[in-house]
């Protein structure tokens, strides 16, 4: 035996409520909110990313003898690190800064060795690997000239 269910509402309680017209002023407005928030999400992660760059140097630089055992993972965060410096480079349209992280890449390439970190020459390179990260940090969105 069956029952048969019956809706107790009306039959024009079932339409779909009326949808207004799309307001363009607030889309816009909603739109260019959330491509500053976006900027700025990604201003910070490029930050985060220099400095933790910064940070591994400076270890590198200050632990030289015992750095050594730490070699991967070392190149490893600072190819990381040049790459994603490089790609804002790209995109910003500043060729000449990203050439130049694109050498310390493939400087500090973890799977094509060009140097070792054992000898003085090599702690000079460490050091002036720095220089790059702290001057993207300083002038983040200025147009660094090289002289």
């Amino acid at each position: 035996m069956s029952t048969l269910v019956r809706d107790p509402a009306p039959r024009e309680a079932r339409l779909p409520p009326e949808t207004r017209p799309l307001d363009e002023v607030v889309w816009k407005a909603w739109v260019a909110k959330n491509r500053i928030r976006e900027q700025r999400n990604s201003a910070t992660r490029m930050k985060a990313v220099k400095w933790v760059s910064i940070a591994v140097l400076v270890a590198l630089a200050g632990l030289w003898s015992r750095m050594a055992a730490f070699d991967i993972a070392v190149r490893f965060v600072v190819t990381i690190g040049a790459t994603a410096v490089m790609f804002q480079s790209f995109h910003r349209r500043h060729y000449a800064i990203a050439a130049l992280f694109g050498a310390l890449t493939v400087l500090y390439n973890p799977m094509i060795r060009l140097f070792s970190f054992s000898g003085d020459w090599q702690h000079a390179l460490v050091l002036a690997s720095l220089v790059p990260f702290v001057a993207a940090l300083a002038w983040p969105d200025h147009r660094l000239k090289l002289i």
